[in-house]
């Protein structure tokens, strides 16, 4: 089973604040979001504070749309 969702990367490039969704395509038997996310990138980072500083963003998170908090 393969599942879409979109999720939201915000924190800073040189001083200026980024928000970014992506949507992200993955089998959640053998992946993560957070797996997918970085092979989504084409990294081999092993977590995503690792491909934050690759990619050269600073404060970075990843997150849910808000959307996703009003789903009960």
């Amino acid at each position: 089973m393969i599942i879409q969702e979109t999720v939201i990367i915000e924190g800073y490039v040189d001083e200026m604040k980024f928000s970014k969704p992506v949507l992200l395509s993955y089998n959640p038997d053998s992946a993560t979001p957070e797996q997918a996310l970085i092979s989504f990138y084409g990294s081999q980072a092993r977590n995503f504070e690792e491909l934050a500083i690759q990619r050269g963003w600073q404060d970075a998170y990843w997150t849910y749309p808000a959307y996703y908090e009003m789903v009960i």
